[in-house]
């Protein structure tokens, strides 16, 4: 791992993203409603978060669920929504375009990174959905984006940290991997040690109780989700001085 341990939260509430900071997250991803796999958030999100939070922020870019294709108008809205995150002070985006066959759209993606500049871009798991992991990632590091978010195209970060590990040794020095795939206190030990990368990626939604009848989150689940990131920051340092 090396170079000190980055942790990832994933939210789609301004109220998550405060907990995930009190709870020493080191970066915070926004996106809209996570249970439709998630989407661009909405502009007051962004903007509410980015006042309220001295972290970096993470938001992404997507302009539909499904596929990871975009039409031109989708292409367009995303050229948008990245304009729109650079202006209020946004320090990554997070996107990624693949062709009808499933390999990457590097022409298209590679303009989104241009134009995202200074930006940061995480290229997301639209690589999970490539025929050839190794060919994608070649091609992600043609596009200039700043690292991959993945779970190695398995079902979680367990199953999928060798292959990322095996991912990390193809990439050398030429892009980041961030692994993710449903990641909790009870794995992110084993999943940093088996794929070697130094940046995980967490939704942390089993933690997350909403009230049946308003759809809010209470408090204490606000402060037990705080605690959560709390504890996987620290088991990830562990880990860490472990390895060193």
């Amino acid at each position: 791992m090396g170079q000190g341990v980055t942790l990832e939260i994933c939210v789609d509430s301004l109220g998550l993203a405060l907990a995930a900071a009190r709870g020493g997250a080191d970066r915070i991803e926004l996106c809209g409603p996570l249970q439709d796999g998630g989407i661009t958030p909405s502009a007051g999100l962004a903007i509410a978060t980015r006042k309220s939070i001295d972290l970096p922020i993470a938001m992404l870019v997507r302009a539909r669920t499904g596929a990871f294709t975009a039409s031109d108008a989708e292409f367009e809205v995303m050229r948008q929504d990245i304009s729109y995150a650079r202006n209020i002070g946004i320090d990554l985006v997070v996107l990624g375009l693949v062709h009808e066959d499933q390999t990457v759209d590097i022409d298209r993606t590679r303009q989104l990174v241009e134009y995202a500049r200074p930006m940061q871009v995480t290229f997301h798991r639209a690589f999970d959905a490539t025929p050839d992991l190794e060919a994608a990632l070649d091609d992600v590091v043609q596009t200039g984006a700043t690292r991959i978010l993945t779970s190695g195209a398995k079902s979680s970060g367990v199953l999928g940290a060798p292959v990322v590990h095996h991912l990390r040794e193809q990439a050398g020095d030429r892009i980041n991997l961030m692994l993710c795939g449903g990641i909790s206190c009870t794995t992110i030990q084993q999943v940093l040690q088996s794929s070697g990368v130094s940046e995980a990626h967490a939704a942390l939604r089993a933690s997350v109780r909403v009230e049946p009848e308003t759809g809010a989150i209470s408090q204490e689940s606000l402060e037990y989700f705080s605690e959560c990131v709390r504890k996987m920051k620290q088991l990830m340092h562990s880990s860490e001085n472990s390895a060193n």
